[in-house]
C-alpha cells in the first residue's frame, strides 16, 4: 500500500521512518521515498498502524487511494 509522508526534510528522516515501520508487526517490506515524500509498504499490518508508527516518530502519513478496483 502507499502512503504520503511529510516532515521529511533529509535522508536521516527517511531512515527514521523507515526504521519506525520496519518495527511495526506485520510488515514485511518497506521503502520510503525522501523525493516523492511517498513511502510503499507491504505486509498485513493495518494502516492505522503504520500511519501511528510513522506519527510516533515525529512524522505525518496519509494512506493514497489505490488505483487498482477492488472487490
Amino acid at each position: 500500500m502507499k502512503y504520503s509522508v511529510s516532515g521529511m526534510g533529509c535522508a536521516a528522516c527517511q531512515a527514521r521512518v523507515e526504521k519506525a515501520v520496519q518495527g511495526v508487526e506485520g510488515v514485511t517490506e518497506v521503502a520510503v521515498s525522501l523525493l516523492t515524500n511517498s513511502m510503499n509498504v507491504e505486509g498485513t499490518a493495518s494502516p492505522e498502524a503504520i500511519i501511528k508508527a510513522v506519527e510516533d516518530a515525529g512524522y505525518g502519513a496519509a494512506c493514497e487511494e489505490d488505483s487498482s478496483p477492488s472487490k
